[in-house]
């Protein structure tokens, strides 16, 4: 859910890396695990990330999408 909420999002420089924390060869989810065993969306912007969120409507928030 959280994946298909970041795709969704209208910003044309965003990647958009999605798997098991620490997955080999993906380096952007190397030191991003689970929060409290739930996936968590890692926002950053500018070399610098937010703190993770774990539901749709806070990423929905601080990606500037709406919902639907």
């Amino acid at each position: 859910m959280l994946a298909a909420i970041a795709r969704a999002c209208p910003s044309p420089g965003l990647v958009v890396a999605h798997g098991l924390p620490d997955a080999p060869g993906r380096p952007l989810l190397a030191d991003r695990p689970l929060v409290d065993g739930s996936s968590a969306a890692y926002v950053c912007r500018g070399f610098v990330c937010d703190a993770p969120v774990t539901t749709p409507e806070a990423l929905r928030s601080l990606l500037g999408v709406s919902p639907g």
